[in-house]
């Protein structure tokens, strides 16, 4: 290879890529309008931040929200065979205690909700 005096880049890089990445490396560059690999490859490397993103501290969190979660279909099952016992038994009780479990159990869910969108969204 021929060395060049004077050259603003002397370093040379090399990489290799499958045939479906190579694809979206002249797709992307179509896109953008660059039709010089070397730019291209250097503005996307140069120009975009790299960051990395740590799970492990909300590893417990998830595992308690997928636990919960599991729990709350146990109850609802429950609260089904409860109302099947209570409609069989013709209690008059049983639409508000429904209405009270379901309140209950949407009001949970909300919660759970609201904590498994606080941790997605960092």
């Amino acid at each position: 290879m021929k060395i060049i005096e004077n050259r603003e880049r002397s370093i040379q890089k090399k990489f290799r890529v499958n045939e479906k990445e190579n694809e979206r490396i002249k797709l992307m560059m179509k896109k953008t309008g660059i039709t010089n690999f070397s730019v291209f490859a250097r503005r996307a490397c140069c120009n975009k931040e790299i960051f990395t993103l740590d799970f492990s501290e909300y590893k417990n969190i998830i595992s308690e929200i997928s636990a919960t979660k599991s729990e709350l279909k146990r109850i609802g099952n429950n609260i089904n065979q409860i109302a099947k016992h209570l409609n069989e038994n013709k209690n008059n009780q049983t639409e508000s205690l429904m209405s009270d479990y379901q309140n209950q159990l949407e009001s949970l869910e909300e919660k759970i909700q609201k904590v498994v969108h606080y941790i997605s969204e960092g």
